[in-house]
């Protein structure tokens, strides 16, 4: 179980590292799921390995008990993160979002508590990339939601800007495979 603690320690400190850096300055609000899906499918599949290689050894109830507290940490943690943060429209009418010390404080305990229990559940960091892809997938969406509530019209502009910044990377794709 060392190599997969290993992974888990190093990908999870990489990712906590450029997402707290992020959520530090100032940026437009844009919500891309399909990233923090696939944190979630690395997670998911992190405890899948554990369970086939690594003989990790849970009941049922364990993991109801853990897996519903861990989901309510991810949760409650992502939204007190989300309320932490600044929220303004720029001079080009998009709405920006920037943490605080404040959001650096959550993060700390967030991490610091599941980590902790995970170590006494599992004995292990297993199932750090799966809590990390859940509580940044329900910050987004509530840093989304929160936004939207202040600033309703000129989120319409975020949104636009994001389906267009979609629709031009997939042109680019397309003109790539196409040479």
């Amino acid at each position: 179980m060392q190599n997969l603690d290993l992974t888990n320690l190093v990908l999870g400190a990489w990712l906590l590292f450029v997402v707290i850096k992020r959520q530090l300055a100032p940026k437009i609000i844009r919500f891309k799921i399909e990233f923090y899906i696939l944190v979630v499918l690395l997670g998911a599949a992190s405890i899948g390995d554990a369970f086939q290689k690594q003989h990790l050894q849970i009941t049922l109830q364990q993991a109801l008990i853990f897996g519903g507290l861990s989901l309510a940490s991810a949760v409650i943690f992502a939204g007190l993160r989300a309320w932490s943060y600044q929220f303004w429209v720029n001079d080009a009418g998009l709405v920006m979002r920037q943490g605080n010390w404040l959001t650096l404080v959550w993060w700390i305990i967030g991490i610091a508590g599941h980590l902790a229990v995970d170590r006494i559940w599992t004995g292990s960091s297993v199932t750090l990339l799966l809590y990390l892809g859940i509580t940044l997938l329900v910050q987004r969406g509530s840093v989304w939601l929160l936004a939207s509530r202040q600033y309703p019209m000129e989120m319409r502009h975020n949104a636009a800007l994001q389906t267009e910044n979609r629709h031009e990377r997939h042109e680019r794709k397309r003109s790539k495979r196409n040479k």
